[in-house]
């Protein structure tokens, strides 16, 4: 249950009153910065930390409420979807997330988030490249195959006559601490050069 720094409990209802603004002001801060983007573990701690009221429950379980709220008041104001910077630890929106309403399948779910961060950096003052930016998925997500039906799967004979199909190719990527990119693993970012950390 959320609490003041004095120990007093509030209600849920009260605390999420006062973190959703605290949670705007956050991502508004994100926001100015190409390419950035914040954790829910992050914006809750944020959020408690310049509210006072804090919780022992893990932010991924309260940060929805406060998303939703920060998403329609911005909504209200005619503003992109802020909600859209703070991503899960795997660097994805989730499934509650506002925006994601009506968006059943992954893949478009993150694309029109990386389109909703866009138009954050736009709206709120980040210096964008020259070309003005483009959406960025976080964590692509992989497409699973297919698991044939019984009726479909080959016999013995056939299945061991054909050769096994390796594997895709997947290239391992990490967010570069200086210039918030994601990049290829290597020990140097590809965009500004910084070293990348181990």
């Amino acid at each position: 249950m959320p609490h003041l720094a004095n120990g007093k409990y509030v209600s849920q209802a009260d605390a999420i009153r006062q973190w959703w603004p605290a949670a705007r002001e956050v991502l508004i801060d994100t926001a100015h910065e190409y390419g950035a983007w914040i954790t829910e573990d992050d914006l809750g701690a944020q959020v408690q930390q310049r509210t006072g009221i804090s919780t022992n429950q893990p932010a991924p379980e309260w940060i929805g409420r406060v998303l939703g709220s920060v998403a329609a008041d911005a909504e209200q104001r005619g503003e992109p979807r802020l909600a859209s910077l703070c991503v899960t630890a795997e660097r994805r929106v989730g499934d509650s997330h506002p925006g994601a309403s009506g968006l059943l399948d992954a893949r478009a779910r993150e694309q029109r988030a990386a389109e909703d961060r866009l138009e954050c950096y736009r709206a709120f003052g980040a210096e964008l490249p020259a070309d003005g930016g483009t959406p960025s998925v976080l964590a692509p997500v992989l497409s699973r195959p297919a698991r044939p039906s019984r009726s479909a799967q080959p016999s013995r004979s056939r299945a061991a006559a054909a050769a096994p199909t390796p594997p895709p190719a997947v290239m391992r990527e990490t967010t570069c601490p200086n210039c918030f990119m994601v990049v290829p693993v290597a020990a140097t970012c590809r965009d500004c050069g910084e070293p990348l950390a181990a």
